[in-house]
């Protein structure tokens, strides 16, 4: 979804309110190669790494979750 190489799911952790430390939903998954999974995490702030790199990963798992889900155009 960054840089276009390989494809790990990453789930988007500020798209929705989680308790006690558990995953958001798979609806909230983007794919990102293996460097870039790392680096995010790496970064610690993952709404600013997003930003950083120009991307709204929250729009992009809405749409793709309503396509694989049949609701899309």
């Amino acid at each position: 979804m960054v840089c276009g190489y390989g494809a790990e799911a990453h789930h988007i952790m500020f798209a929705e309110p989680n308790a006690m430390g558990m995953k958001v939903g798979d609806n909230w998954c983007v794919p990102l190669c293996h460097s870039c999974h790392m680096k995010l995490h790496a970064f610690g702030d993952e709404r600013t790494w997003w930003d950083l790199q120009g991307v709204d990963p929250k729009e992009w798992a809405k749409l793709n979750w309503e396509k694989f889900n049949g609701r899309g155009n």
